[in-house]
């Protein structure tokens, strides 16, 4: 029986077996992604749907994300890439620290998108004059940089070392200038909801003075308010580019005047605790899709407003640009949106 199968497997890829070469081939070139992505112009999503904010009042307009589609880096996606003005081919490694791996870099995207949504909360909320408050202040890995000896890993929240409670990086210093070079320091980590103990050893590089264990540590703050506030992303979103567009659904949800007066707004922009807007990439990517889905208006931080309207006019895009500086001179600018 064994043998009559094999017999028959066989004669098979020898009939086919010119058909069976292609179809290989073919499912590899479509399947095998080298390190690059493809971006093009990209869409919106209405953060209506996204943020869900307890006895939040209704608007006739919306508030959008604006993001980039990215396409792997598959074969016949970079050649299309040549050919289509409006693909790009970027390689991953633009967006990697020296030769980290992968899922570092997805998982720091996922911090910063924790890290913004929480400062939209706070700052939404401090412009609206409603009570707020920081409940906890967490210190976690944003990057271990390549001479670290630690088994510390991208997304640890630290608790204590050394016994001690930390929230900051000069608590980690003060520790740290009690130490000499080489002695290993115990860190108490959250991990993936765990409690875990970890350790790290102190170095110096030539050009500092002072010990370290290697790591680019980040605060991610929690906001408590009298309101249950919820976002609902998909598991492979993450970054803080839509901080200014959450920041501003969360302010227009729990404020009585409507400050989309009917319009669909677009934009992106991070946003910091003082209510202070950062630049972002792929801001052509990004207006592209504003205008592509019909946007009366793009924001745009101040860092990439001059590449947008630049493009807006070559383009001959036909949509409001708003530079955004700081969130209240956000707010002032849509005051004066279709007067």
């Amino acid at each position: 029986m064994t043998n009559k199968i094999y017999v028959n497997i066989k004669k098979f890829i020898k009939e086919n077996y010119k058909f069976l070469i292609v179809y290989a081939v073919i499912l590899l070139l479509f399947t095998v992604s080298l390190d690059y992505e493809i971006y093009t112009p990209g869409s919106l999503s209405n953060l209506d749907k996204r943020i869900e904010v307890e006895n939040g009042y209704e608007s006739e307009g919306s508030f959008n994300l604006t993001y980039v589609s990215a396409k792997k880096g598959t074969i016949p996606f970079i050649l299309l890439s040549y050919i289509i003005p409006s693909w790009d081919l970027v390689s991953i490694d633009d967006v990697r620290i020296e030769n980290e791996d992968y899922e570092d870099i997805l998982e720091r995207g996922k911090i910063d998108l924790e890290s913004v949504n929480e400062n939209a909360i706070a700052v939404a909320f401090e412009n609206a004059n409603l009570d707020y408050e920081i409940t906890r202040n967490e210190l976690k890995v944003y990057y271990v940089f390549e001479n670290a000896k630690t088994n510390l890993k991208v997304g640890d929240t630290i608790l204590e070392v050394e016994g001690q409670k930390v929230t900051s990086t000069e608590d980690l210093n003060k520790i740290f200038e009690n130490r000499n070079v080489g002695d290993e320091v115990t860190f108490k980590i959250e991990r993936d909801g765990k409690i875990l103990e970890r350790k790290g050893t102190l170095y110096q590089e030539e050009d500092e003075d002072r010990k370290i264990i290697g790591l680019y540590l980040t605060n991610v703050i929690k906001v408590k308010t009298n309101r249950n506030i919820e976002f609902n992303y998909k598991g492979n979103e993450s970054g803080a580019s839509g901080g200014l567009m959450s920041t501003l659904e969360i302010y227009n949800r729990i404020t009585e005047n409507d400050i989309t007066k009917g319009l669909k707004i677009a934009g992106t922009g991070t946003i910091k605790l003082d209510g202070t807007v950062g630049e972002i990439g792929g801001v052509k990517y990004k207006l592209a899709g504003a205008v592509k889905k019909k946007a009366d208006a793009f924001i745009v931080p101040t860092g990439n407003y001059e590449e947008a309207l630049e493009i807006k006019e070559k383009m001959g895009y036909d949509i409001t640009l708003i530079e955004a500086k700081t969130f209240k001179q956000v707010l002032e600018s849509l005051e004066e949106l279709g007067e």
